[in-house]
């Protein structure tokens, strides 16, 4: 009789605010790189080309918005206030804390000036995108553009995320107080709903 008794399941893990930003980097990478893909899939049936424009249509119009805002509108602001809250850093604080309160200000300023950038190209390629969708024989006229942009897209995503992984999230997980990274996390969810 004992031995039909099961221990109880581990409740499941609540997705953490940096959980979720590195997920969306991880599409964001996916996604620029399906973007260079399909500029050179000139060997491609008409619907796989169709198929991965309407994908990568879908996530740079819609989920990349919704990332932005996540770091735009929750994030920079907190942590800008939290560093500068911080004011001078406390003689017993690690090395390693002291230079991240240094580098993080300038880094999230970066992070949101980096997004406009990144929203400008975007604007180039998503009416390429659109075409593909319903007219996939004109790649090989619009592949010239499609793999300019999509190189400039991985180019500044590459140093983009890397920033935001080594400094600007490290330091709202050092800085933020749980109940701010609760209400980012939050706010992140009501976007998405």
């Amino acid at each position: 009789m004992l031995m039909n008794i099961q221990p109880a399941a581990a409740a499941p893990r609540e997705e953490t605010v940096q959980d979720a930003l590195l997920g969306c980097h991880m599409r964001i990478r996916h996604f620029t790189e399906m973007a260079c893909k399909l500029a050179h899939a000139h060997q491609a049936e008409p619907g796989q080309v169709q198929g991965a424009a309407v994908e990568v249509y879908r996530y740079f119009a819609l989920a990349l918005p919704l990332h932005e805002a996540d770091e735009n509108q929750s994030l920079h602001p907190r942590l800008l206030k939290a560093l500068s809250a911080g004011g001078q850093t406390e003689p017993a604080a690690s090395p390693e804390a002291i230079l991240l309160r240094k580098l993080a200000g300038p880094a999230a300023d970066a992070m949101i000036e980096q997004h406009e950038s990144i929203d400008q190209l975007v604007e180039r390629l998503l009416p390429l995108c659109s075409i593909l969708r319903s007219q996939p024989a004109k790649l090989d006229e619009l592949s010239a553009e499609l793999h300019e942009i999509s190189a400039a897209l991985r180019e500044i995503f590459t140093a983009h995320l890397e920033m935001e992984e080594k400094t600007v999230f490290p330091a709202m997980e050092m800085f933020l107080s749980p109940a701010e990274l609760a209400q980012i996390r939050q706010e992140m969810k009501a976007r998405r709903e």
